[in-house]
C-alpha cells in the first residue's frame, strides 16, 4: 500500500530525548571516573565506587545497560566485578533451562502431531 503522503524528514530542530546516563551520579562534573574502575581486590576502593551508586537515580538502568554490554571491569550500576560476572552465569542457565524447555515443547508437539 502506497502512502498519499510524501515522506519527508522530521527537522533537525526538535528536541532530542536526553540519555539516561546524562542523569547518572559519575557523569556529575565533580567525579573522578577512575572512582568505578578500582583494582578489584582494593574492597575499599569497590566499596567507594559503589557508595556513589547507592545514591544514583539510574543504577538499575546503569546496571542493566552493563550486563547487555558485558561489561567485564569496573563498578556499574552498584555491581563489582565478580558480581556482574555472577549475575551472567545465572542468567545463562536460566536462558539455557528455557532453551531446553522450549526443545522438549517442540519435541512433544511434533509427537503429537505424528501421532495424530
Amino acid at each position: 500500500m502506497t502512502s498519499i503522503f510524501p515522506a519527508r524528514k522530521a527537522p533537525d530542530n526538535l528536541p532530542r530525548p536526553v540519555h539516561w546516563a546524562s542523569a547518572a551520579v559519575c557523569k556529575q562534573r565533580d567525579v573522578d571516573p577512575e572512582i568505578f574502575f578500582p583494582v578489584p581486590t582494593d574492597l575499599v576502593a569497590v566499596e567507594h565506587a559503589k557508595s556513589f551508586c547507592r545514591r544514583c537515580p539510574v543504577q538499575m538502568r546503569c546496571r542493566t545497560d552493563a550486563l547487555n554490554r558485558g561489561e567485564e571491569h569496573g563498578v556499574w550500576g552498584g555491581l563489582d566485578e565478580d558480581e556482574l560476572r555472577a549475575v551472567r552465569k545465572v542468567r545463562r542457565a536460566a536462558a539455557a533451562k528455557q532453551a531446553a524447555q522450549e526443545k522438549q515443547a517442540a519435541e512433544e508437539v511434533d509427537a503429537l502431531a505424528k501421532a495424530g
